[in-house]
């Protein structure tokens, strides 16, 4: 990882740079041409930041957003582990790409999990990124993810 990158977990004080990621989140995907996905109300970053289920990490270079890692917690209802992750969004900056800094978000995701006794994570990873989750470890598991959405 570039010297200078620091990744941190974000929290309800941190709304602002979440409300800041998305109005330019765009350049964190495969195509930097897709409209960014807007800013929440400053109400509604700091309540969704607060969310015990939501875990937010930010890559950070020079007072810069370079890279963002977004999971939920699922608490279990079976016997087992309590609860198991759902890494539902990740990205780096285009001109931060191939440095280390993705490799680098899971690897501080998966503090937190063996910090936290949550030993799974499951990622619906679009077609471009699988390459990266298999190199970060992640295999392939039995079914697929389907997706309804309701109009």
């Amino acid at each position: 990882m570039p010297a200078g990158v620091l990744i941190r977990r974000i929290g309800p004080k941190d709304a602002g740079a979440l409300n800041a990621l998305a109005e330019r989140d765009n350049h964190f995907d495969e195509d930097p041409a897709t409209e960014p996905s807007g800013a929440l109300t400053p109400d509604g970053a700091r309540d969704f930041l607060a969310d015990p289920s939501v875990l937010f990490w930010l890559a950070e270079a020079g007072g810069q957003v370079v890279g963002f890692l977004h999971c939920y917690v699922q608490r279990r209802r079976s016997s087992g582990p309590w609860a198991e992750l759902l890494l539902m969004e990740m990205g780096t900056h285009a001109d931060w790409r191939r440095r280390g800094i993705g490799r680098a978000m899971v690897a501080a995701m998966e503090v937190w999990m063996k910090e936290s006794a949550v030993a799974e994570v499951w990622v619906p990873a679009n077609t471009y990124a699988v390459g990266f989750y298999r190199k970060c470890g992640f295999v392939a598991d039995e079914g697929a993810i389907l997706v309804k959405e309701l109009h």
